[in-house]
């Protein structure tokens, strides 16, 4: 490979609204695994739930903090709550969310506004941080990169019908229903005590059966091979998925993949004409068992021709050099994000940018993304590469012939 003088000169994307900074339990402070989960906290089932066929299918459960980080005994409250259960479409629905709140309003599914019964109900916020996630806290498998959710229990004895049906609400608007044992007055009374860290009705009796949920989901051979079928960034507002829409150029199986990234509506939510959608961003996974180094981004501010490059160009030496950018809004707003930098100069909280190394040919063959360690998009790069098959013809046109807006009249789509 021949070095290159590392850099890039950026053009600014719009940014989007930014999204609500989720709430995050002692973050930073908590020991981490199943081990210290087990010695802080006591998961409890309090509702049992069935199948479409009546057959017991999982359940909805209490997290109970019993000791502070630091080993202190406090009076056990419920400090969150966790689930592992068949909603009633079949579907398994697994979460486990100790950054949680009450849910005084939530949106209900349209196809429930007409009979749902509110007083009926109790809301509670769901959050999944990423500290969270990564520490082995809390997890989820609810949908799609899910950083929020509010979980309904029917509360009152006298709800009727709906005394059984538990759901599940996402922001996006899904949702899933579930048929569950009714709530107790036990379990009532051991409600009382949710989010009362000062011992304030602190519940000194039974907390109910003990059920093995303190280790998060294994995935299963077949979900480890699909860890690259989305790019977007956890978290993303939901105005994310209306203004943008990811393309995968580039499958480089185990090795990871490519994504670009089109402008579909304006800011405001208004949706451009087919003819009038232009990329504005990429997104990438790289991964290099052999040299034990990988790397994940997604940018929404590119350009397609800059004037210095992070990193160095792999062989042959004709390659399209697109560079992207990170500023401190989009990550903070999660419409951008970067896995971390191994390198990465003191004092700087993210990169602020890199290249992504595609070859003329446009067909299959190697891929690079290098990310820039310094203060300057010109600085030394943490560097990934991998074979990568072509997704799409016509590769290098896209991408020097539609980024930006001032190109989306000539953008061969």
């Amino acid at each position: 490979m021949r070095n290159m003088k590392a850099g890039g000169l950026i053009v600014f994307a719009g940014l989007l609204a930014l999204a609500c900074k989720p709430r995050s339990f002692n973050a930073g402070i908590q020991s981490s695994g199943d081990a210290a989960f087990a010695q802080q906290f006591e998961v409890t089932r309090f509702s049992k739930c069935y199948d479409s066929k009546g057959k017991e299918a999982g359940g909805f459960d209490f997290v109970w903090r019993l000791r502070k980080s630091n080993g202190e005994k406090v009076t056990p409250y419920i400090l969150g709550f966790s689930g592992s259960a068949l909603n009633l479409a079949g579907k398994k629905v697994e979460f486990r969310s100790v950054s949680t709140d009450d849910a005084v309003r939530y949106r209900v599914p349209e196809a429930l506004l007409e009979t749902f019964p509110y007083g009926n109900y109790r809301g509670f916020s769901l959050d999944f941080p990423d500290s969270e996630v990564k520490s082995g806290l809390g997890y989820q498998t609810i949908g799609n990169n899910a950083v929020g959710a509010a979980l309904l229990i029917p509360m009152n004895k006298d709800a009727g019908s709906f005394a059984r049906r538990y759901f599940v609400f996402l922001t996006d608007g899904q949702y899933f229903e579930f048929n569950c044992d009714p709530i107790t007055d036990i379990v009532r009374e051991r409600v009382k005590t949710f989010q009362r860290p000062d011992g304030a009705h602190g519940f000194k009796g039974d907390r109910g059966p003990v059920v093995g949920s303190a280790a998060k989901p294994t995935p299963s051979p077949v979900s480890a091979n699909t860890g690259f079928s989305d790019l977007r960034p956890v978290g993303r507002p939901a105005a994310y998925d209306v203004q943008f829409r990811h393309e995968r150029i580039y499958d480089c199986g185990a090795a990871g993949a490519v994504d670009v990234i089109w402008r579909k509506a304006e800011s405001n939510g208004s949706a451009l004409a087919a003819n009038k959608q232009y990329i504005l961003g990429f997104a990438a996974s790289l991964n290099d068992p052999q040299e034990q180094k990988s790397i994940a981004f997604s940018s929404v501010s590119v350009d397609s021709a800059p004037a210095f490059y992070a990193g160095s160009a792999p062989n042959p030496e004709s390659y399209l050099s697109p560079a992207f950018e990170f500023t401190a809004d989009e990550i903070k707003s999660k419409l951008s994000y970067h896995s971390p930098v191994q390198g990465l100069a003191a004092g700087l909280a993210h990169a602020v940018g890199g290249t992504l190394w595609i070859p003329y040919a446009g067909g299959s063959g190697v891929v690079s993304v290098a990310i820039s360690t310094e203060s300057t998009s010109r600085g030394s790069a943490f560097q990934v590469i991998a074979d990568c098959t072509a997704k799409r013809g016509n590769i290098p046109t896209l991408i020097t012939s539609c980024i930006g807006r001032q190109s989306a009249a000539d953008c061969p789509r």
